[in-house]
């Protein structure tokens, strides 16, 4: 490990790496195209299967969130009293120590009447001794009273006095208390958010008015650690099924509306490349999965059941909508994120029916437009192709000689033991206009394919009194979307370089 980030430290390793995601997505995607669409097994079918399966798991897991942010299981609180226990005792001290310190209530101080009883002397006693005591009593009362009124004035002093101090002592414990409680306040937050890390959760906080909720796996927050680490996944497993899916759509499409859906899933491909941090929203992991889910099991189920149709494309739609209903009732999320997922069902099954979506597994795998055929050994006259027509920048010709039929052969490649029926329709070119009109819808009994044969299952079409011209013929899935097609023109004369023996493999 080591060396490898010494290796990696070397700029002209890193500036290497800068290209590392394109060298893989374009060698995959070659090896896709030279590999799948060609003949496919059953191990083709289990990969891509595999690659679904971790598609499954990792959306279920990135449909996690906190359904009550305010709730804590069980668990979950026992943890993360075990973390908060040392600070929030410090806390408690720091409470007490405030409480200590704060002063108990101060009765304010009132004067007191002071209630003064004087006893009726004796009635033997003379005149003058009433007069002595009257003044002596008159005295004490007049001292009593000064000293009473001295020693209040004082004490009310040192109350006050008493009091300021008290109220200030107080200020400074509770100052002192507060700055130990929000000290303790930080080491529980950061003890609580170290338990958090651990075990996978974000949102730490536990409110006064917590409620304690049932365990749900799904029932969490996951860190961005496992977020990344979970959508970068979910890249890789979304990149192998769109690399494999445009392939094999893109070998079955035969019409312009058909590869316009195969131009599609290509600029989903490049784009999944950039989508990684958005994958990180559900809503967006959902409806990628819903696409993919359909677009692969439409692929994989004619292989299970050796049957295509419509039938089986809705039975796919509504499985992989299935599928997204399952995760969705799972995560408890709103019932708004299924709109996405619906919609792409909808729009999938329109284009079936409007026979934009290609007939997966089919594959044109040869065509030939040819006279004297023999059906024995799939062979016929071709005119002697041109330079330009081996390479493609000339459409085939036939020459007729002494007005005999012409032919279009074909091979077909479908799944083992896969049974579907095929179609003609031939198109003649208005040399005024330019535009092609359908003149034959041709089929027959033995134009059902049986699959299984590497090279395909060969077929062929004849046409009689064929007017000199250019000509379409399209190979479709009876009533069904366009394999492939063939592009000829006729002419009534022998060809200039002769003909040349040529066979349908």
């Amino acid at each position: 490990m080591e060396f490898v980030n010494k290796l990696r430290e070397k700029p002209a390793v890193q500036r290497l790496e800068k290209f590392f995601p394109a060298i893989a997505f374009l060698g995959g995607f070659a090896w896709d195209s030279i590999t799948l669409g060609q003949m496919v097994y059953g191990s083709d079918i289990l990969i891509l299967l595999a690659y679904y399966t971790g598609a499954l798991i990792l959306v279920l897991l990135l449909s996690a969130q906190l359904e009550h942010p305010e709730g804590w299981t069980p668990e979950r609180l026992q943890e993360l009293a075990k973390a908060q226990a040392k600070p929030k005792s410090a806390a408690a001290q720091a409470s007490a120590t405030a409480k200590q310190a704060t002063p108990s209530k101060i009765e304010p101080i009132t004067e007191s009447k002071e209630e003064s009883t004087t006893a009726e002397p004796p009635e033997s006693e003379s005149k003058k001794e009433t007069e002595d005591v009257v003044t002596a009593q008159s005295r004490f009362r007049r001292a009593a009273s000064l000293i009473a009124q001295k020693t209040q004035a004082k004490a009310k002093e040192a109350a006050n006095r008493a009091a300021l101090e008290a109220k200030e002592a107080a200020a400074k414990a509770a100052a002192k208390a507060s700055a130990q409680a929000k000290e303790a306040a930080e080491k529980a937050k950061g003890a609580a958010t170290k338990f958090a890390k651990n075990v996978g959760y974000e949102s730490t906080a536990i409110p006064e008015n917590a409620i304690v909720v049932h365990h749900r796996f799904l029932d969490r927050e996951w860190s961005e650690t496992w977020k990344q680490r979970f959508t970068w996944a979910v890249q890789f497993f979304f990149g192998g099924l769109f690399s494999a899916l445009v392939v094999c759509y893109f070998k079955s499409s035969g019409s312009l509306a058909s590869f316009l859906l195969v131009i599609l899933l290509a600029i989903l491909l490049v784009g999944n490349e950039f989508l990684q941090k958005k994958y990180e929203s559900f809503g967006v992991s959902l409806a990628f999965f819903c696409l993919l889910g359909t677009m692969f099991m439409n692929f994989a189920i004619p292989h299970l059941v050796h049957r295509i149709g419509f039938i089986w494309f809705l039975i796919s739609t509504l499985l992989s909508f299935g599928l997204c209903a399952m995760i969705w009732k799972l995560s408890h999320r709103k019932k708004s994120i299924l709109v996405a997922p619906a919609l792409i069902s909808i729009f999938l099954i329109v284009a079936y029916i409007m026979n934009w979506v290609p007939p997966v597994p089919l594959v044109l795998k040869q065509k030939l437009a040819c006279q004297n055929f023999d059906k024995a050994s799939y062979s016929c006259d071709v005119d002697d192709p041109s330079l330009l027509q081996t390479i493609g920048l000339k459409i085939p010709s036939v020459h007729r000689v002494d007005s005999s039929e012409v032919y279009f052969l074909t091979s077909v490649y479908a799944p083992a033991k896969l049974k579907a029926e095929l179609e003609y329709l031939w198109y003649f070119q208005d040399p005024k206009t330019g535009k092609y009109s359908l003149t034959d819808r041709i089929s027959s009994g033995r134009m059902t394919i049986n699959g299984g044969r590497e090279s395909g299952f060969r077929t062929f079409t004849r046409k009689k009194n064929v007017p000199p011209g250019k000509y379409r013929v399209e190979i479709a899935y009876k009533n069904g979307a366009v394999i492939g097609s063939g592009t000829f023109e006729v002419f009534d004369e022998p060809p200039e370089d002769g003909f040349v023996r040529d066979t349908l493999r």
